[in-house]
């Protein structure tokens, strides 16, 4: 499809890129050695360790917005974001130890969320109106004049006296830890690091790490790297190794933290996962190498024991499954997994503490004592998603039946008492409060609705009965300019190209004439076991409003909607499959004329902005496919494991670096590899930031520079957006993300020629 626009290549060329005649030599399976050109391996050098990487990304940066100066629709699009941005956000309230709820809210458009906490008088005095109840806690628009510092962890200790937490700068992965005593909010700053009134605990070299502190109070777990060389933290693209486990004691320096698990030598991308018992009394360690679920993990007793010595009891040694801690009493342990399930249960675990070792190093013990009974056995059409430990003798379980929601109540021996919220279509997203409180506040939302929380509560009723809860509406939000009432939620099964059924939620105005006229935004992930879950999003439902579109949802394979068979089923070397759903639902949408051929744009994110290009190298007319958004993509799918964390990928892409076999297929695939110098691409937008430490931005540059080269008289522009001060998506601000997606739906809108609807209208 040609663009529909007064732009052309011949009159606006591209921003030239350096061709180098650089190259590396794999080994392949089926080819014994392969040579492939990389000839923008100079654009793997950030732009701000080189001023031929920074003067190439101004100069796209300048040519997009170039582009954007010609896009009528974008200070509207922008106007209408601002507006449906503009609502209450906020937390189901968390019970924690001092007795306060805490809960985060933002008014709107803030930069970032703020923490408030409130009484349980306060809480029971709640009407559901707007202004947030109680005070003000943790203020993080104090820290930064323009949003670019984010938290990005709390971590309350067992009394609540102090909160460990998080900042993150211009969102790089790599955080700070600092402390504060819970009677000390940050409700303004004096330009003091880390927010004035905290305590002077700094801790540094902190990333995918959480805080989980021992009951006393006197410090708390964390995960750290070794340091690295450069100042502007977040733009280096080394890779991630050498985790070691920490514990820091309140008021010493990190020097003198103790080492309670040493780096692991024979497996360096190893990383290690803390959680301290509801009793205090024990340490659960999980270890991951990768992406995937499956773990090794260990336990350890705590009382009287010293933390750089504690004698550890291997659960599983091995990587053969997943645990996820629910509670214990005593010796007996909960827990979800997906041993001989792969649709999940709930288990139970008798641990005999004379099972446990002394060792130089958890990784060196070997077998198991995994002797588990079943307490909720596996459910052969639905997913266990989460299970809570509520009012002390009650189970909360969460399932996922055809990528839908459903809760349930269980006692703690595994009888399964009711389902609540029956009415409920959408996601549950949070299950608030402690296991020994009686009640609990669960927050949901749908396509359509960003979020209510209902409050669950046992009040009143005998403790050793279990019975169904009584339920109420604590709080529901509004969104000004959409209204849930004018929109309709449908799913839709797809057939793939191998037969299976996809499943595809769609939304779309009550209104919109099933004619084959309206356009259509198709958003999928496929990958690492993460499921697509029906959630509210404000700037995809300002675009639908705007133009009367449908919105769509596709589940493509890799994902976990139905459990591991489905993510098996799109990764590895079946990684095709996840693009062959997507490019049989953009098929279907206009042969069921949903929507207009050539009016459908895909967008996805990171592992979805990989799908996004690929589709982009394969799609052919009839899948009627006019724009394409791949938002921080893996884009090299031969080099991505050399850079950042990008080697914990492995267990979905394979190691190209490594294995022959893995270099075939993904040589095959990936989409720098596979452009083509002939075909007509879509529009395309290729978003990145400067800050991405998780998804470099090499990735998005090189595809930019090579479809720019062989496509430089492509019909339809392909371009390069580079967000700066930002990372790869979390605790990016408010005002970044409604000009980001101004940005690229006024491009779409431009290129395919989309009607703005009037305001009127909407």
């Amino acid at each position: 499809m040609s663009v529909r626009t007064n732009w052309t290549p011949s009159a606006a060329p591209y921003p030239p890129a350096r061709r180098s005649d650089v190259s590396t030599t794999y080994a392949s399976q089926k080819h014994g050695q392969v040579t492939v050109p990389e000839p923008y391996d100079w654009l793997e050098v950030p732009p701000s360790q080189s001023p031929e990487t920074d003067a190439w990304t101004k100069a796209q940066a300048a040519y997009t917005k170039a582009f954007l100066d010609g896009c009528g629709d974008k200070e509207v699009l922008k106007e209408r974001l601002e507006k449906n941005w503009d609502y209450v956000r906020a937390s189901a309230p968390s019970h924690k130890h001092d007795g306060r709820y805490y809960y985060s809210y933002n008014a709107g458009l803030a930069p970032q969320s703020q923490i408030y906490r409130a009484t349980r008088e306060q809480i029971d005095a709640y009407d559901g109106g707007k202004e947030p109840v109680g005070e003000l806690f943790f203020d993080t628009n104090v820290l930064s004049s323009d949003g670019t510092v984010a938290l990005s962890l709390t971590a309350f200790s067992h009394t609540g006296k102090y909160v460990a937490y998080g900042l993150s700068v211009s969102g790089s992965d790599w955080v700070k830890l600092y402390v504060r005593s819970t009677e000390a909010p940050l409700t303004s700053n004096d330009g003091t690091e880390g927010g004035a009134g905290r305590l002077p605990d700094v801790l540094e070299n902190v990333k995918f790490s959480t805080a989980e502190w021992t009951h006393d109070d006197q410090g708390f777990f964390y995960q750290r790297y070794p340091p690295v060389a450069h100042a502007d933290r977040g733009t280096e693209t080394d890779a991630n190794k050498d985790a070691e486990l920490y514990y820091h004691r309140l008021g010493t320096p990190q020097s003198e933290d103790i080492c309670v698990i040493s780096k692991d030598i024979d497996l360096p991308s190893s990383m290690w996962h803390p959680t301290v018992t509801d009793d205090g009394r024990w340490v659960l360690l999980e270890n991951s190498k990768d992406t995937d679920t499956k773990q090794r993990f260990y336990l350890a007793q705590l009382e009287g024991k010293s933390l750089d010595q504690l004698a550890w009891i291997p659960i599983v040694t091995d990587f053969a499954y997943t645990l996820s801690y629910i509670g214990n009493e005593g010796n007996r342990f909960y827990f979800t997994t997906n041993k001989d399930a792969s649709n999940y249960r709930v288990v139970a675990l008798d641990v005999d503490p004379q099972h446990a070792e002394q060792t130089a190093h958890v990784a060196t013990l070997r077998g198991r004592h995994d002797d588990f009974s079943d307490v909720i056995p596996e459910d052969p059409k639905a997913i266990l998603t989460a299970a809570k430990l509520v009012d002390q003798n009650k189970l909360l379980v969460l399932y996922s039946r055809d990528v839908k929601d459903e809760l349930w109540l269980y006692t703690l021996d595994g009888t399964r008492v009711e389902r609540l919220l029956p009415e409920l279509v959408g996601t549950i997203g949070q299950l608030a409060g402690l296991p020994t409180d009686r009640e609990t506040f669960v927050l949901s939302v749908s396509f359509a609705n960003p979020g209510t929380v209902h409050r669950l509560s046992w009040e009143g009723m005998p403790q050793a009965k279990v019975a169904a809860p009584s339920v109420s509406v604590y709080s529901t939000t509004h969104v000004a300019g959409i209204r849930p009432d004018d929109y309709t939620s449908t799913q839709v099964f797809v057939t793939s190209k191998d037969g299976t059924q996809i499943p595809m939620f769609l939304t779309h105005p009550k209104s919109m004439p099933r004619d084959g006229t309206a356009p259509a935004l198709v958003y999928f992930y496929g990958g690492f076991n993460i499921p697509l879950n029906p959630t509210f999003s404000p700037s995809m439902m300002t675009w639908v409003a705007s133009y009367g579109g449908i919105l769509a949802f596709v589940n493509a394979r890799g994902g976990g909607e139905y459990g591991d068979k489905w993510h098996e089923a799109g990764m590895l070397f079946h990684k095709q499959n996840v693009f062959d759903d997507v490019m049989a639902a953009t098929q279907y949408l206009h042969e069921e004329r949903y929507a207009a051929k050539g009016k459908i744009t895909i967008m996805g994110g990171s592992n979805g902005g990989l799908g996004v290009a690929a589709v982009a190298n394969q799609c052919e007319e009839q899948h009627g496919i006019g724009a394409a958004i791949a938002d921080v993509g893996v884009h090299d799918m031969l080099k991505f494991p050399l850079w950042t964390i990008g080697k914990a990928w492995c267990a979905d892409y394979g190691n190209p670096q490594e294995d022959g076999a893995a270099f075939d297929y993904n040589y095959a695939y990936s989409p720098l590899h596979n452009v083509s110098a002939t075909k007509t691409y879509p529009t395309m937008v290729l978003a990145c930031a400067d800050h991405d430490d998780r998804v470099v931005p090499a990735h998005s540059f090189k595809l930019a520079a090579e479809l720019q080269h062989q496509r430089k008289d492509n019909p339809n522009p392909l371009l390069l957006r580079v967000e700066l001060q930002a990372g790869h998506g979390a605790g990016k601000s408010t005002q970044k993300r409604i000009d980001e997606a101004s940005d690229k739906f006024a491009i779409v809108a431009r290129t395919l020629g989309l009607k703005l609807r009037p305001s009127s209208a909407l």
